[in-house]
Protein backbone atom coordinates (compact mmCIF):
# COMPACT_ATOMS: atom_id res chain seq x y z
CA UNK A 1 0.00 0.00 0.00
CA UNK A 2 1.46 3.22 -0.82
CA UNK A 3 1.84 5.89 1.82
CA UNK A 4 -1.27 8.40 1.65
CA UNK A 5 -0.43 12.30 1.95
CA UNK A 6 -4.30 13.67 1.58
CA UNK A 7 -7.42 12.31 2.47
CA UNK A 8 -10.32 13.73 0.77
CA UNK A 9 -13.99 13.58 3.12
CA UNK A 10 -17.23 14.64 1.53
CA UNK A 11 -19.76 14.22 4.14
CA UNK A 12 -23.41 15.01 4.18
CA UNK A 13 -24.81 16.38 7.40
CA UNK A 14 -28.67 14.96 8.22
CA UNK A 15 -30.20 11.62 7.77
CA UNK A 16 -31.44 12.86 4.48
CA UNK A 17 -27.93 14.22 3.33
CA UNK A 18 -26.01 12.19 1.00
CA UNK A 19 -23.53 9.73 2.51
CA UNK A 20 -20.00 10.98 3.17
CA UNK A 21 -17.04 9.36 1.70
CA UNK A 22 -13.78 9.03 1.89
CA UNK A 23 -10.22 8.12 0.33
CA UNK A 24 -6.78 8.87 0.43
CA UNK A 25 -4.32 9.42 -2.60
CA UNK A 26 -0.41 8.98 -2.59
CA UNK A 27 1.99 11.52 -2.07
CA UNK A 28 2.94 11.20 -6.01
CA UNK A 29 -0.21 13.07 -6.48
CA UNK A 30 -0.39 16.94 -6.89
CA UNK A 31 -4.17 18.17 -6.51
CA UNK A 32 -5.58 20.13 -9.59
CA UNK A 33 -7.84 22.59 -8.13
CA UNK A 34 -11.50 22.39 -9.33
CA UNK A 35 -13.46 25.26 -7.38
CA UNK A 36 -15.92 23.06 -5.65
CA UNK A 37 -17.41 25.59 -2.52
CA UNK A 38 -14.97 28.72 -3.69
CA UNK A 39 -15.76 31.91 -4.54
CA UNK A 40 -14.30 33.11 -7.87
CA UNK A 41 -11.39 35.03 -6.20
CA UNK A 42 -9.85 32.28 -4.46
CA UNK A 43 -10.46 29.51 -7.24
CA UNK A 44 -8.23 31.93 -9.36
CA UNK A 45 -5.70 32.30 -6.65
CA UNK A 46 -5.27 28.09 -6.53
CA UNK A 47 -4.66 27.87 -9.84
CA UNK A 48 -2.19 30.65 -9.91
CA UNK A 49 -0.68 28.70 -6.99
CA UNK A 50 -0.73 25.10 -9.36
CA UNK A 51 0.20 26.64 -12.38
CA UNK A 52 3.05 28.31 -10.49
CA UNK A 53 3.86 24.99 -8.71
CA UNK A 54 3.52 23.09 -12.27
CA UNK A 55 6.13 25.08 -14.34
CA UNK A 56 8.23 27.21 -11.63
CA UNK A 57 8.45 30.67 -10.29
CA UNK A 58 10.89 31.86 -13.05
CA UNK A 59 8.85 35.70 -14.27
CA UNK A 60 9.76 35.03 -17.94
CA UNK A 61 6.90 31.99 -17.54
CA UNK A 62 4.03 34.52 -16.70
CA UNK A 63 2.34 34.07 -19.65
CA UNK A 64 2.88 30.13 -19.52
CA UNK A 65 1.32 30.56 -16.24
CA UNK A 66 -1.75 32.55 -17.66
CA UNK A 67 -2.35 29.86 -20.25
CA UNK A 68 -1.99 26.86 -17.85
CA UNK A 69 -4.48 28.73 -15.16
CA UNK A 70 -6.82 29.64 -17.88
CA UNK A 71 -6.94 26.08 -19.42
CA UNK A 72 -7.26 24.46 -16.50
CA UNK A 73 -10.20 26.70 -15.07
CA UNK A 74 -11.66 25.47 -18.46
CA UNK A 75 -11.35 21.93 -17.84
CA UNK A 76 -12.86 22.61 -13.76
CA UNK A 77 -16.16 23.41 -15.10
CA UNK A 78 -16.44 20.84 -17.23
CA UNK A 79 -15.25 18.06 -14.51
CA UNK A 80 -17.60 19.43 -12.30
CA UNK A 81 -20.61 19.58 -14.73
CA UNK A 82 -19.94 15.94 -14.89
CA UNK A 83 -20.04 15.13 -11.21
CA UNK A 84 -16.40 15.63 -10.05
CA UNK A 85 -14.96 16.04 -7.17
CA UNK A 86 -11.56 15.54 -7.28
CA UNK A 87 -8.58 16.15 -9.87
CA UNK A 88 -5.05 15.39 -9.60
CA UNK A 89 -1.79 14.89 -11.54
CA UNK A 90 0.42 11.98 -10.66
CA UNK A 91 4.10 11.88 -11.47
CA UNK A 92 5.85 9.02 -10.00
CA UNK A 93 9.81 7.93 -10.70
CA UNK A 94 10.54 5.03 -12.20
CA UNK A 95 13.64 3.21 -11.71
CA UNK A 96 16.40 3.94 -9.65
CA UNK A 97 17.42 3.30 -6.10
CA UNK A 98 14.90 3.23 -3.29
CA UNK A 99 17.59 5.31 -0.80
CA UNK A 100 17.70 8.05 -3.35
CA UNK A 101 21.52 7.32 -4.45
CA UNK A 102 20.60 6.94 -7.48
CA UNK A 103 18.30 9.11 -9.62
CA UNK A 104 14.66 7.43 -11.45
CA UNK A 105 15.48 6.38 -14.88
CA UNK A 106 12.59 8.33 -15.73
CA UNK A 107 8.98 9.56 -14.20
CA UNK A 108 5.84 8.08 -15.46
CA UNK A 109 2.42 10.57 -14.95
CA UNK A 110 -0.87 10.16 -14.87
CA UNK A 111 -4.27 12.00 -14.18
CA UNK A 112 -6.89 10.97 -11.80
CA UNK A 113 -10.54 12.09 -11.89
CA UNK A 114 -13.16 11.12 -8.83
CA UNK A 115 -16.76 11.61 -9.90
CA UNK A 116 -20.25 10.91 -7.76
CA UNK A 117 -22.90 9.86 -10.81
CA UNK A 118 -26.02 8.98 -10.62
CA UNK A 119 -27.73 5.38 -10.99
CA UNK A 120 -30.34 3.35 -10.00
CA UNK A 121 -29.31 1.30 -7.04
CA UNK A 122 -31.76 -1.09 -6.00
CA UNK A 123 -28.71 -3.26 -4.38
CA UNK A 124 -24.77 -2.66 -4.85
CA UNK A 125 -24.42 -6.15 -5.90
CA UNK A 126 -26.78 -5.96 -8.45
CA UNK A 127 -25.78 -3.25 -9.73
CA UNK A 128 -22.18 -3.68 -9.98
CA UNK A 129 -23.33 -6.80 -11.84
CA UNK A 130 -25.19 -4.65 -14.42
CA UNK A 131 -22.77 -1.86 -15.03
CA UNK A 132 -20.03 -5.08 -15.26
CA UNK A 133 -22.66 -5.89 -17.99
CA UNK A 134 -23.24 -2.86 -19.84
CA UNK A 135 -19.57 -2.40 -20.05
CA UNK A 136 -19.18 -5.69 -21.51
CA UNK A 137 -21.84 -4.99 -24.05
CA UNK A 138 -20.31 -1.83 -25.14
CA UNK A 139 -16.89 -3.61 -25.68
CA UNK A 140 -18.85 -6.42 -27.92
CA UNK A 141 -20.51 -3.43 -30.10
CA UNK A 142 -16.53 -2.18 -31.11
CA UNK A 143 -15.67 -0.43 -27.90
CA UNK A 144 -12.03 -1.78 -26.60
CA UNK A 145 -12.04 -2.76 -22.92
CA UNK A 146 -11.45 -5.26 -20.28
CA UNK A 147 -14.39 -5.68 -18.00
CA UNK A 148 -13.66 -7.10 -14.32
CA UNK A 149 -16.15 -7.61 -11.18
CA UNK A 150 -13.98 -7.30 -7.61
CA UNK A 151 -14.92 -6.51 -4.15
CA UNK A 152 -13.47 -3.78 -2.49
CA UNK A 153 -13.51 -3.22 1.28
CA UNK A 154 -16.60 -0.43 0.69
CA UNK A 155 -17.99 -3.44 -1.45
CA UNK A 156 -18.82 -4.31 -5.11
CA UNK A 157 -17.20 -2.77 -7.76
CA UNK A 158 -16.29 -2.99 -10.99
CA UNK A 159 -12.81 -2.18 -13.10
CA UNK A 160 -12.85 -1.59 -16.21
CA UNK A 161 -9.48 -0.91 -18.66
CA UNK A 162 -9.63 0.72 -21.75
CA UNK A 163 -7.20 1.47 -24.68
CA UNK A 164 -7.56 5.16 -26.76
CA UNK A 165 -5.87 6.74 -29.62
CA UNK A 166 -5.59 10.28 -30.13
CA UNK A 167 -4.22 11.56 -33.45
CA UNK A 168 -2.52 15.53 -34.40
CA UNK A 169 -2.75 17.13 -37.75
CA UNK A 170 0.74 19.07 -37.42
CA UNK A 171 2.02 21.35 -40.56
CA UNK A 172 5.06 17.78 -40.65
CA UNK A 173 2.35 14.97 -40.90
CA UNK A 174 0.37 13.45 -38.21
CA UNK A 175 1.17 12.56 -34.88
CA UNK A 176 -0.47 9.97 -32.66
CA UNK A 177 -0.68 8.72 -29.49
CA UNK A 178 -2.14 6.31 -27.48
CA UNK A 179 -3.65 6.34 -23.97
CA UNK A 180 -4.83 3.75 -21.49
CA UNK A 181 -7.57 4.16 -18.74
CA UNK A 182 -7.79 2.69 -15.99
CA UNK A 183 -11.71 2.70 -13.81
CA UNK A 184 -13.41 1.86 -10.89
CA UNK A 185 -17.12 1.73 -10.96
CA UNK A 186 -18.25 2.00 -6.88
CA UNK A 187 -21.75 1.81 -6.39
CA UNK A 188 -23.12 3.62 -2.85
CA UNK A 189 -24.69 1.45 -0.21
CA UNK A 190 -27.47 2.99 0.28
CA UNK A 191 -28.44 5.66 -2.77
CA UNK A 192 -28.67 5.98 -6.20
CA UNK A 193 -25.03 6.87 -6.96
CA UNK A 194 -22.16 5.64 -7.76
CA UNK A 195 -18.23 6.12 -7.48
CA UNK A 196 -15.94 6.27 -10.63
CA UNK A 197 -12.64 6.82 -10.09
CA UNK A 198 -10.58 7.03 -13.15
CA UNK A 199 -6.60 7.55 -14.05
CA UNK A 200 -5.63 8.08 -17.29
CA UNK A 201 -2.30 7.77 -18.56
CA UNK A 202 -0.46 8.19 -21.82
CA UNK A 203 2.59 5.81 -20.57
CA UNK A 204 1.00 2.71 -21.43
CA UNK A 205 4.21 0.52 -21.02
CA UNK A 206 3.55 1.40 -16.82
CA UNK A 207 0.16 0.05 -17.01
CA UNK A 208 0.93 -2.44 -14.25
CA UNK A 209 2.54 0.43 -12.08
CA UNK A 210 -0.72 2.56 -12.54
CA UNK A 211 -3.40 -0.62 -12.02
CA UNK A 212 -1.33 -1.17 -8.53
CA UNK A 213 -1.80 3.06 -8.10
CA UNK A 214 -5.65 2.75 -8.41
CA UNK A 215 -6.17 -0.36 -6.91
CA UNK A 216 -4.42 1.13 -3.55
CA UNK A 217 -6.63 4.23 -3.86
CA UNK A 218 -10.15 2.27 -4.40
CA UNK A 219 -8.97 0.11 -1.17
CA UNK A 220 -9.08 3.16 1.19
CA UNK A 221 -12.82 4.20 0.39
CA UNK A 222 -14.72 4.53 3.40
CA UNK A 223 -18.43 5.71 2.99
CA UNK A 224 -20.51 6.93 6.20
CA UNK A 225 -19.37 9.79 8.83
CA UNK A 226 -15.72 9.11 9.98
CA UNK A 227 -13.84 10.41 12.76
CA UNK A 228 -11.16 12.91 12.56
CA UNK A 229 -10.87 16.17 10.49
CA UNK A 230 -12.96 16.74 7.27
CA UNK A 231 -9.80 17.96 4.77
CA UNK A 232 -6.66 16.13 5.59
CA UNK A 233 -5.48 14.19 8.23
CA UNK A 234 -1.72 13.57 6.92
CA UNK A 235 0.21 16.83 6.12
CA UNK A 236 -0.04 16.89 2.61
CA UNK A 237 4.11 16.34 1.15
CA UNK A 238 6.02 18.34 -1.29
CA UNK A 239 4.63 18.70 -4.67
CA UNK A 240 6.51 16.60 -6.94
CA UNK A 241 6.37 19.19 -9.48
CA UNK A 242 9.73 20.16 -7.80
CA UNK A 243 10.89 16.87 -7.20
CA UNK A 244 11.35 15.33 -11.07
Amino acid sequence: MHDSSTTDDHSGGSPTSPTAFRFQVPPEFQTVPLGIGEDEDAFGEQLRSFARDYWGERGDLEQLHRLTKAMYAANAETLVAGGAVHNALGIFPVGGSSDGSQPPERVSRATLTVSVRELGNPDPHVTAAGIAESLDQAAGDGNEGETQLVTLPAGPAVVRIAGSRAVWELPDGEQERFFVRIEVWLPFPGEDRLLLFCLSTADVQDLYLHQAVLADIADTVEFGETDGPGEADVAPSVSPFSSY
